[in-house]
């Protein structure tokens, strides 16, 4: 009987060490972006049916689902930590999405936006300082980018919600 309490111990350790405590140093805790503000940050966009929405660090994908929900249009959401992407992978299957949106297990830095339209996001200031100049070089001319809290220091936003702490710039 011990050895099954140390075999999910040492499976409980490695899960912590290999997957949770590196995100205390390249991620971020997750804090979901509440409904008013996702609906408001897709208004902002402006998507059409044709585009192509990212979202950054999508947590359970709830702008992802909302945007094809709303606007029929297709999304991609990356997340890094594994436990969120899985429950991303869920919610987008059972909101019956999955035909126009899918979520990636990856890191936002390493991901190609060159066909990107719109990109959300809601990160910390540090990691929009990190993705200014990638932005800048890959997105398309034309491009939006909503950002909720956090800014984009080198760029003048396009429109600002002051209640809601939106921003959107155009690239």
């Amino acid at each position: 009987m011990w050895w099954w309490i140390l075999g999910l111990v040492v499976v409980i350790l490695f899960l912590f060490f290999w997957w949770i405590f590196p995100l205390f140093f390249h991620g971020i805790p997750w804090q979901p972006t509440d409904m008013k503000r996702v609906r408001r940050m897709l208004e902002m966009a402006k998507p059409n049916p044709n585009e192509l929405l990212v979202d950054l660090g999508c947590g359970d994908g709830r702008i992802c689902i909302e945007a094809a929900r709303r606007f029929g249009i297709r999304a991609i959401g990356y997340e890094i930590n594994p436990w969120l992407y899985l429950l991303a992978r869920l919610r987008i299957f059972f909101s019956g999405v999955s035909h126009r949106v899918r979520v990636e297990l990856r890191d936002i830095h390493q991901v190609d936006l060159s066909q990107v339209n719109i990109v959300t996001l809601f990160l910390f200031q540090h990691v929009n300082d990190r993705l200014e100049k990638k932005l800048s070089e890959e997105l398309p001319s034309g491009s939006r980018v909503v950002s909720y809290i956090w800014i984009f220091k080198g760029w003048q936003p396009a429109e600002i919600d002051r209640v809601l702490r939106l921003y959107l710039y155009i690239r």
